[in-house]
Parts: C-alpha cells; structure tokens; sequence
C-alpha cells in the first residue's frame, strides 16, 4: 500500500477550496473592469490564489512518480486512466447539455465530437486533458525519476524554467517568438517532477522564509501585472498573461505553499473530515461550476449577493459546501460513485 502524507490531504483540500474561490472572483473579473473597485477587489483575491492548480500537479507527481511499485505499465495505465476517462466523457456530455439546453448553443454530432477533442466544452475540463496526457507519461518518467540524482534533477528544472516560464516573458516583452523546441520541458510536466524532487529531497525548514519573500514578489508580480494588462479593457476583454499558472511568479508562490505545508505540517494527521474532503476533491472540482452557475439561475445567488463584499466569501463557501455534499452522496452510490472516484 503506499504512504499516505497526511500534510498532502490538508495541502490537497485547501488547494480545492482555492479552486472554487478562484472560480467565484474570475465572475467579478470578467464582469467589470479595472475602472471599479469591484474588479481591484477579486483580482487581490485570485492572484492570491493562482497555486492551487500547480500544487495538484505537483501533489500527482509526489503519490506517483515515488511510488516503489511493481506494476506492469498496462496495470498502472488501467488504474489511473480508469479513473478520469470515464468521468472525463461523462462529465463532457453534462456539459454539453448544458451548453445545448441552457446556454442555447448548436452543434451536429461532428462538432460535439470535435469539442470534445479538442477540449472545447467547458472552460475548466482542460485539466482532465492535462492529467491524463501526465498519467499516459508517469510510468516512464518513473523510470526517469527513479535514475536521476539530485544533480540532474537540477539541470531539469533549469530548462523547464527556460523553455517554459522564461520565454513566453521574454515573447511578451519583445514580440519575438522563440523558434527553440522544448516541448521535454512543457509547463504541467515540470510541476509533476517538482512534487517528486520535493518528496525525494525535501527543502530544509531554513528556507521558508527566502521562498516566502519571493512569494510575496510572486503575487506583487500577478497582482499589478494583471492590473497594468488589463487597464483600459472592456468588461469581459480580460488579458490573464499574468494569471498562468507556470510563469516564475507563479512558481514561486506553488514552490513556497508545498514546501510550508511540508515543513509546518509534518504532524498534521488526516481526520476523517480531512480525508473525506481530500477524497472528493476531484468530483468537486468537477462538478462547482454546474453548482455556481445554477446557484444563480434558481436563487439569484451569486459574488453579487447583498454586495461583493460579502458575496464573494459567502457564495464561495456555499458553493464548496453543496459541491462537497453532493459529490459524497455520490460517492456512496453504487455504480454513480464511478462518475466521481
């Protein structure tokens, strides 16, 4: 059986409660501009809060690519990818009635087929894409990771930041593209060996506080970048250059939450709650946008509710909570549970 790290399951639900707050400030992102306070008000937010998805690449890369296990490849691809292509193409199809039945839209049997594909259905489905392209490569970069030192693990993240966060600052300020091919060194895979590195070698206690200083730049970074993108833009004509998710801010607020809950959380223990949530999080993260969104259309409920200053916390905790309720009755359900693993 392999170790279970109960930091990585308080790391792992907060890092879905994170997701959720992100998905109700980028509503009040997307629908004013940078001419109201509103807007000021949820960009402090989400750029507080852009980690969340690095850290559940890199929380992958630590449970899998680690594991000293004897599975053949096709065993270890039947259970990992057994667990996402199912949901990956059932969830696919709620969302395209939704987008049918709700939102009006029309589509012949080919283009359904095309935006499944091409990962067009609903704006947060494309991390299932990516997690399954990292579960069809985890069991050769085991192999890598199982015969790299520490050394060339160094060398590794050194082209990843190059190829992967270095450069597309570099095209952005220039306007050249770079012609140089990395693709090795893709943004997610990164991510994914950091979460191994990390557990193999785990950063001393002593440098929490120079990670959190560039922490701190990190999201001084996302924060004004986002705003001196954005000023002037129309509502809804958002720029989200600083909100990726591998650029070296970014990486370096993800860098510093994994290594503090590492370090600070080496006692913390996994209660029932906690592991509970941590076993949901895939089915919430699933699921929040279809409870967001219909929230809304019901009960008028939203970021707005009596005013964005309260609306934004509150229907933020409203939304993880019924998520959170709906995907443990899920769970429980014979056969549905597979839809929600």
């Amino acid at each position: 059986m392999a170790r279970r790290y109960g930091y990585m399951d308080w790391m792992r639900v907060f890092a879905i409660i994170t997701v959720v707050g992100v998905h109700v400030a980028s509503k009040i992102i997307n629908n004013y501009t940078t001419g109201d306070w509103e807007w000021h008000y949820a960009n402090a937010i989400d750029s507080a809060l852009r980690w969340c998805v690095p850290i559940f690449f890199m929380l992958s890369g630590a449970l899998l690519l680690t594991r000293d296990s004897k599975e053949q490849i096709g065993e270890f691809l039947r259970k990992r990818l057994g667990k996402v292509l199912l949901p990956l193409v059932f969830w696919s199809a709620i969302y395209m009635a939704y987008n049918i039945f709700q939102l009006g839209e029309e589509y012949t049997p080919g283009q359904m087929l095309g935006a499944f594909i091409s990962d067009d259905i609903y704006f947060h489905l494309w991390f299932l894409y990516i997690i399954t392209g990292l579960y069809l490569m985890a069991p050769f970069l085991r192999i890598l990771v199982k015969h790299m030192d520490k050394t060339m693990f160094h060398y590794f993240f050194a082209f990843w930041f190059l190829f992967s966060a270095a450069v597309p600052i570099f095209t952005r300020a220039t306007g050249y593209e770079v012609a140089f091919a990395g693709q090795m060194f893709a943004p997610y895979i990164g991510y994914f060996l950091l979460g191994a590195y990390l557990v193999m070698y785990p950063l001393p206690k002593r440098w929490l506080p120079t990670l959190g200083v560039l922490a701190i730049i990190g999201y001084a970074v996302t924060l004004y970048g986002t705003v001196s993108a954005n000023v002037g833009r129309e509502a809804g004509d958002f720029d989200d250059f600083f909100y990726e998710h591998y650029y070296p801010h970014a990486i370096f607020v993800s860098l510093f939450v994994f290594v503090a809950f590492q370090q600070l959380g080496k006692n913390l223990k996994s209660t029932p709650l906690i592991t509970r949530i941590s076993t949901a999080t895939f089915g919430v993260y699933i699921i929040h946008p279809l409870i967001q969104t219909y929230l809304n259309r019901l009960f008028n409920f939203n970021e707005t509710t009596i005013n964005v200053w309260i609306g934004v916390p509150l229907s933020w905790i409203v939304i993880f909570i019924l998520s959170y309720v709906v995907i443990r009755l899920m769970q429980k359900t014979p056969v549905v549970r597979r839809l929600v693993p």
